[in-house]
């Protein structure tokens, strides 16, 4: 049976579309959508969604069809307070069952950039919080009066750039030094936070996913020291995440 999934977010909403497996974690999710409606018939009496951004009125009208959204209490990670982001607690509980069996550390990379640590036992151990790529670098253009707007879209393209890649010294140019200031302070935050929790044992690994995965998966490898925890990078963390909590609901 083809579930349709959810995720409002803070600036896109996130369809996936796929089947819950019968066990584990492994639920396949066939499609991926960003968009306002997606290109398949949604069911509204399996689908299952969330919400972490302001629902847009384009959903508003279909709300009463649809079941109740799946709130962070709902979700079995253990010692998870409720005010905890939906996201983070479906990503952090993905990313747990598809684990060796140590702890994990999540990466959601989006409009903030969120890490959230699970233990070995399953347990919800904290998390950091901080501004995005884009948030950084709209934030260095409105508050000085001469550093220029770098749009998102332009940011994205910044690794395949080929006077970019492989670089050994400083860049030059501001928006280069805008975008490579942004990537390299968030990577470096990522890979210290790594170190840190897997030289107190309680992580062995860390999944990096959102939607400047992508931009900052490289970035982050070329800082981690030999011996470092595995870094695996999945963009349908938190969807699979919400396919998966139709088993719940369904047992």
């Amino acid at each position: 049976m083809a579930v349709t999934v959810l995720l409002v977010g803070n600036s896109r909403l996130h369809w996936g579309l796929g089947t819950p497996q019968n066990s584990g974690a492994g639920s396949l999710l066939r499609r991926h959508w960003d968009g306002n409606w997606p290109p398949w018939q949604v069911q509204p009496a399996t689908m299952r969604w969330a919400a972490v951004g302001l629902i847009p009125p384009s959903l508003k009208t279909r709300l009463e069809a649809w079941p109740p959204p799946v709130e962070t209490c709902r979700i079995p990670l253990a010692h998870c307070p409720p005010h905890v982001g939906v996201d983070r607690a479906l990503g952090a509980w993905q990313a747990f069952g598809c684990s060796d069996g140590g702890g994990v550390l999540v990466v959601d990379a989006g409009t903030a950039l969120t890490m959230t640590a699970v233990t070995a036992n399953g347990s919800f151990a904290g998390g950091r919080i901080l501004p995005g790529v884009a948030l950084q670098l709209e934030s260095l253009h409105q508050s000085t009066a001469s550093l220029p707007c770098v749009v998102s879209p332009w940011a994205k393209t910044w690794p395949t750039l080929t006077r970019n890649q492989a670089r050994s010294r400083l860049p030059t140019d501001t928006v280069d030094a805008m975008v490579d200031g942004v990537i390299h302070g968030l990577s470096a935050a990522v890979a210290n936070t790594m170190a840190a929790l897997a030289a107190a044992a309680v992580i062995g690994e860390c999944w990096l996913t959102g939607g400047d995965g992508p931009l900052l998966q490289d970035s982050i490898r070329t800082q981690l020291a030999s011996g470092s925890p595995p870094l695996h990078y999945d963009p349908d963390l938190v969807l699979k995440g919400l396919l998966r909590m139709q088993n719940l609901h369904s047992t």
